[in-house]
């Protein structure tokens, strides 16, 4: 449990001459569980005891413990800033960092590493690191992307925050899963058209779709840059609420109270407590066009089969492109920015308090994902490409070709790079970056 760098560097010292692995835990989000190693015999280094948040001038530097719902409640406190990040309060900017960090800013502002200026790192050998564009190049082109756990401990971001625009627009627009096909064609193809104010993304599961997202603008300003989206589908339940950013992401973070009164519900997000008890399954897939009708049908299809023994199971589609793009694939270890629209297929189901250990507690929900997501391969086999393509941030053990699905092009530099600057692989877990 560290609470400072230097706690940091004590642990991967006595971890490397032991030759025991060490695992990172910011947040704990890892869908496989690699934020506890993925495996046993791991040495966790929680880094919740680092999550102090400093504005100066138009940067800050956060410590890489600090959950998003905090964080973004103290950037709002020194000054209005916000991040281009996502909406899960207790998601770490650790790993939502170093694998990219999507969120609905994106569009208007890139990835959350794209405003990384510079870090603070612990290497394979215990020393402490600045890594920026001018030191330690290739650690900053790695981590930015792929350093989520395999080249060293992040102890401290500076970053670029943004400011929102004064007032901003939260939507929510819901239809019947019937409608699916023609709600699903018209949303994917407006993608093209939409302005880089509007982030949105669209969930499916068996209750219907949701469209759900932020604008920056008035709700008049909104109407206006969305009027194609909704000349073209049925007539949608709507939830349009119009205030500051800082409201819109406690909207989006599901907190309970008033929305008006910030400082209450930041006290529900510094409090940190531990909710429910269940389990989730997760998969990916990257698309670079636009969705043919073969993906969006089986979009359909697969909510209709929600397992009854889950207690939920949906599909969120997320509209990319935008200021993702603005900057070149190479730049950075994160190689999907050609990418339009992003699946992430999640079940979830409540935990069994007589499940047995290492046992599928729910076999029902871990059958469908696989026989959905083996349907949805081979539609994008045929249809997209025969490389499979990823969100490292939605880990998968069992996607194909992982190395390639995550990291692309970028892959046989970032092995280089293990080997030079991790000889040893003190930073390991089943989905590190190899040596060779």
């Amino acid at each position: 449990m560290a609470t400072s760098s230097a706690d940091v560097q004590t642990a991967v010292k006595c971890a490397k001459a032991a030759n025991i692995p060490v695992a990172p835990r910011s947040g704990g989000h890892s869908y496989e569980g690699y934020s506890i190693g993925g495996q046993d015999g791991s040495m966790v280094i929680d880094l919740s005891g680092i999550s102090s948040v400093k504005v100066t001038g138009t940067s800050a530097k956060v410590g890489g413990g600090v959950k998003l719902g905090p964080l973004y409640l103290e950037l709002f406190k020194q000054g209005g800033w916000t991040i281009n990040a996502g909406t899960c309060p207790s998601v770490g900017i650790g790993g939502h960092a170093l694998g990219g960090g999507f969120g609905l800013l994106s569009r208007k502002h890139g990835l959350l590493i794209d405003s990384v200026t510079e870090m603070e790192v612990v290497n394979a050998d215990g020393d402490l690191l600045t890594v920026s564009a001018t030191q330690n190049p290739d650690l900053f082109f790695a981590l930015r992307g792929a350093g989520g756990g395999s080249f060293g401990v992040v102890t401290y971001f500076t970053l670029l925050p943004v400011k929102p625009a004064a007032v901003v627009t939260s939507f929510s627009y819901s239809w019947r899963l019937a409608d699916h096909a023609k709600v699903l064609r018209v949303y994917v193809d407006f993608q093209a058209k939409a302005s880089r104010d509007v982030g949105m993304g669209m969930t499916i599961s068996a209750t219907g779709l949701e469209l759900s997202g932020i604008f920056q603008g008035d709700k008049i300003q909104m109407t206006t840059a969305l009027v194609e989206l909704f000349a073209a589908t049925p007539k949608p339940t709507e939830d349009i609420r119009e205030h500051r950013y800082i409201d819109a992401v406690l909207r989006f973070a599901w907190l309970n109270g008033d929305p008006t009164n910030v400082e209450a519900l930041g006290l529900q997000m510094l409090a940190n407590q531990a909710g429910d008890s269940h389990y989730a399954m997760a998969k990916s897939l990257i698309y670079s066009k636009p969705l043919l009708n073969s993906t969006i049908q089986l979009l359909g299809q697969w909510a209709a089969k929600s397992p009854k023994t889950a207690s939920s199971s949906y599909t969120i589609v997320d509209l990319w492109g935008g200021a993702v793009q603005d900057t070149a694939p190479d730049a950075t270890s994160f190689v999907h920015r050609d990418a339009h629209t992003v699946f992430q297929f999640v079940v979830e189901w409540d935990s069994n308090p007589d499940a047995k250990p290492g046992k599928p507690d729910c076999v029902e929900c871990i059958n469908y994902m696989n026989t959905m997501y083996a349907a949805f391969l081979q539609d994008y086999e045929v249809n997209y490409s025969p490389t499979v393509r990823g969100y490292q941030n939605y880990i998968d053990k069992n996607i194909p070709n992982w190395q390639e699905a995550y990291y692309g092009s970028s892959m046989q530099r970032l092995k280089q790079i293990k080997a030079t600057l991790d000889p040893s692989n003190v930073f390991r877990f089943p989905q590190s970056i190899p040596l060779q």
